[in-house]
Parts: C-alpha cells; sequence; structure tokens
C-alpha cells in the first residue's frame, strides 16, 4: 500500500467533497443546528444558575446531538461510491494501479476528515466556553479530549458503514436511506437496556450502546471497551467494502 497513492486519492476526494452542494447545504445546517442547541442548552443553564453540571455531558446526550449525528453521516458517505457508479468513473478508477484498500481508505479518510469539519464549530464553541466560563460548568481539558474522542469515534463506525452501503448501490437516495436505518439501528441498542432485567444482557448492551458510551466518555469515565468496540467494527464495515469492490472488479 502506497502512501504517496493514498494521498493522491484523498486529495481528489477532498475536492469532490468540497465541490459538492449536499456537502456545503450539511456543513450550514449541522453549524446551524449545534450552535442553536449549544446556545439553548448554555441559557438553560445559566438560568438555573448551574454550578457543578458538565455541560459537554449534556450536550452529547441530547436529542439534538443524536439526530444530527444520525441524520449527517449518511448524507455526506452516500456520494462515496455511488456518484462513481452513476458517472462510470469506478471502471476507470478499478482498472488504474491502486488497491481497493486504497480507494476505500482513502475514500473513509476524506469523509471522516469532513465529519470532522462538521463538528468544529461545537469544538469551538466548548474552547470558548472554556477560556471565558472561569471553570462555572466543570470544564477540564480531559473531558474535552475524551468528549471529541468519542465523537471522532462515533463518527468513524458510522462513516464506515455509510461507505459500505454507498458501495452497494449507484442511488445515492438509497444509499443514504439503507445506511440511515444501519445507525440508527445501532443507535437503538441503548434503548433495550431499560427493557431487560437480566444482567448478563444488560451488560451486553452496555457494551454495544453508544449512548452510554457517549454518557459515559463526556462524563470524563474512559473505558478500553467501546475503544476496541468501535475500532473493530469500523475495520469490520471497511473490509466488507473492501470486498464489494473486489468482487465489482473481478465482475468487470
Amino acid at each position: 500500500m502506497s502512501i504517496r497513492t493514498l494521498w493522491v486519492l484523498y486529495r481528489r476526494e477532498m475536492r469532490g467533497i468540497f465541490v459538492s452542494p449536499v456537502a456545503w447545504i450539511v456543513l450550514a445546517g449541522c453549524a446551524v443546528i449545534v450552535g442553536a442547541g449549544f446556545s439553548a442548552i448554555l441559557s438553560t443553564l445559566l438560568d438555573r444558575t448551574a454550578r457543578g453540571f458538565s455541560i459537554l455531558n449534556i450536550t452529547l446526550t441530547s436529542y439534538i446531538f443524536w439526530f444530527t449525528v444520525l441524520i449527517q453521516t449518511p448524507l455526506i458517505s452516500m456520494r462515496s461510491f455511488s456518484e462513481e457508479y452513476k458517472m462510470g468513473t469506478i471502471e476507470m478508477l478499478l482498472t488504474a494501479p491502486v488497491r481497493e484498500w486504497e480507494v476505500v481508505l482513502s475514500k473513509f479518510a476524506a469523509v471522516f476528515s469532513f465529519y470532522l469539519v462538521l463538528w468544529l464549530p461545537a469544538a469551538l464553541n466548548i474552547v470558548w466556553l472554556y477560556t471565558f466560563s472561569d471553570q462555572v460548568f466543570d470544564l477540564t481539558w480531559p473531558v474535552v479530549f475524551l468528549s471529541f474522542g468519542m465523537v471522532s469515534m462515533l463518527g468513524m463506525l458510522f462513516v464506515s458503514i455509510g461507505l459500505f452501503t454507498s458501495a452497494m448501490t449507484k442511488n445515492q437516495i438509497i444509499a443514504a436511506i439503507v445506511g440511515f436505518a444501519l445507525v440508527f439501528l445501532i443507535f437503538s441498542i441503548s434503548i433495550f437496556g431499560s427493557l431487560v432485567s437480566s444482567d448478563a444482557a444488560q451488560e451486553v448492551i452496555r457494551y454495544f450502546s453508544v449512548y452510554q458510551h457517549m454518557e459515559g466518555f463526556s462524563g470524563g469515565v474512559f473505558d478500553t471497551r467501546p475503544v476496541v468496540f468501535y475500532l473493530s467494527t469500523t475495520f469490520l464495515f471497511l473490509f466488507l467494502t473492501q470486498r464489494v469492490l473486489e468482487a465489482r472488479r473481478l465482475r468487470a
């Protein structure tokens, strides 16, 4: 696997993302939603003269955050392969002297980079609050890093799922719908924790519950099990995407 090839493909993908009107619409929409949500939560806490509250924990477990992340990841990843299929450029790409893994990793890196850009306004809000709040909301740098580390790992998983669904069809809308269904299914596992009474079942659900992972990390609790879960599951979906591309190359 060539680093130079990956870099060339990565730049190609980044150019493709930022010339897409969908990307700018998603960027603007996320900035408005995240900004409005953060402002609303901050105003509510200030009205209650909050002390000792972790605004990160409240923000990253709110319905606004989960609505945004569940919607944005299928939208920013849906065109990755579907657009190549529609335009007929995938055949040219797969017959070039590049490997399937290089194509998959370059697309993953580009979409994930854009995902991080989408959450940059939220990170700047937290930095601003940390600088000027005089610790009113119990903000510390370790908690900030843990929280956005969790946001990043969540993005890695959801983006890899979006790439997989995009590789399965040339229709971007179908790719987005199936991608949303899969990420929502993973999120829905968190709901089952309150519906079961078995300790063993609850332990399994806690391992897969993205909501509880976010709740723990944004509360300053570090656990290696979610890290293993996100890295391994991300690799699984990237591997499946690579296999889809390999099958397409063989058919061609």
